[in-house]
């Protein structure tokens, strides 16, 4: 039987501690406020760190993780990030673009945004 967390508890983390990011609060406040223990905050941010350093990870994206995409021509599939950075990827090659975009699902911002 498998130990791993099943994926709406996970979820429900990853969208905490990115509140928790957020927050400015300390630990103890942030969670008293969300009605889970300290242990429990402690035990899950580093079972996600954990996971999320490994190849593995399969992280349930939050609402905000998602951002708009243009499909701009048959050929070429082009993402432009907040920053101005633009990704170009050949369309018809799929395997390629479902290996960017799980790449780049995976990076963690320390900016805080979105």
């Amino acid at each position: 039987m498998s130990r791993s967390p099943n994926l709406r508890k996970r979820s429900q983390w990853l969208d905490r501690l990115s509140r928790f990011a957020r927050s400015k609060l300390s630990v103890a406040d942030f969670c008293q406020r969300e009605h889970v223990s300290v242990a429990s905050f402690y035990q899950w941010r580093r079972k996600l760190d954990d996971a999320s350093s490994g190849p593995s990870d399969r992280r349930v994206p939050t609402r905000e993780s998602f951002v708009s995409v243009q499909v701009t021509g048959s050929t070429d599939l082009q993402v432009t990030f907040p920053n101005g950075t633009r990704l170009t990827l050949p369309a018809h090659d799929h395997e390629l673009v479902k290996w960017f975009i799980g790449a780049i699902a995976m990076v963690q911002t320390t900016t805080g945004a979105a």
